[in-house]
């Protein structure tokens, strides 16, 4: 089976467990490619589903399945949760990178689709994790590169402070075609902005695209695999010579 087939058996299982069982069922954490496939995968089967990371503008996301009875306000009120926050606090002496965190966490057997996002910040990093490995970390995770850590589960996702940097910037493009705004949000040449478009590194709302006359709407997140993401956040309309303009925010 390729993986796109592997994912959607997945899927069919979730959605089953969830039928058989009237309760919540979900999949470990997807890669953007992957929830691009599972949005689409989706589309075919009547299911309530929500693609949740526990963070605010979480790139890696769980599936969840919903029983009818339930809705997304049933799934928020839910003390149980499939993932849950983990804190590592590193010493006071250590200098520790992304890659630090997860080769230390991988280093002890935890696949990388039992993770979520890792958030780093001065005094260590929070990260969601599936339930299940959850405990695992707190009573093993004691070091990562040379220095000692405490890890511990948090009491929800609310008490997260997530502080996302941004910049932002003034766009001008012939029109919103994907080839054209993707070379001007991320200052790509034109054949290179075409050459991800069509290798299939770039997607637009979660969703990925590789036909460079795709239209992108206002108001869409433009995610190229390597080089960030961006939020167009405002039409400023069309100039003298006939160029739309918009401003982005792009994340730092």
């Amino acid at each position: 089976m390729t993986e796109d087939e592997l994912l959607y058996a997945v899927l069919d299982d979730k959605i089953r467990e969830c039928e058989n069982n009237n309760y919540l069922s979900n999949t470990n954490f997807l890669d953007i490619y992957q929830q691009s496939k599972a949005i689409q995968y989706l589309q075919k089967f009547h299911t309530k589903h929500v693609l949740y990371g526990g963070f605010e503008e979480s790139e890696r996301r769980i599936v969840i399945f919903l029983p009818d009875y339930a809705d997304d306000e049933f799934l928020f009120e839910c003390e149980d949760l499939p993932i849950v926050p983990l804190r590592i606090d590193k010493d006071n002496f250590s200098t520790l990178s992304h890659r630090d965190y997860l080769g230390a966490i991988m280093g002890l057997g935890i696949k990388r689709e039992m993770l979520g996002d890792i958030l780093i910040d001065a005094k260590g990093c929070t990260t969601a994790a599936v339930k299940s490995v959850a405990k695992y970390l707190c009573e093993n995770l004691i070091s990562v590169g040379r220095g000692t850590v405490h890890t511990h589960i948090l009491e929800s996702f609310n008490t997260v402070k997530t502080e996302e940097k941004f910049e932002t910037k003034r766009c001008f493009v012939s029109s919103m075609r994907a080839d054209s705004v993707v070379s001007s949000c991320f200052n790509l040449s034109r054949s290179e902005a075409v050459r991800r478009i069509t290798a299939g590194e770039v997607y637009i709302n979660g969703i990925q695209i590789t036909k460079i006359d795709y239209k992108i709407p206002f108001d869409s997140k433009v995610v190229v695999r390597g080089k960030g993401k961006v939020l167009i956040t405002e039409n400023d309309g069309i100039t003298k010579k006939g160029r739309q303009t918009f401003t982005i925010k792009k994340y730092i």
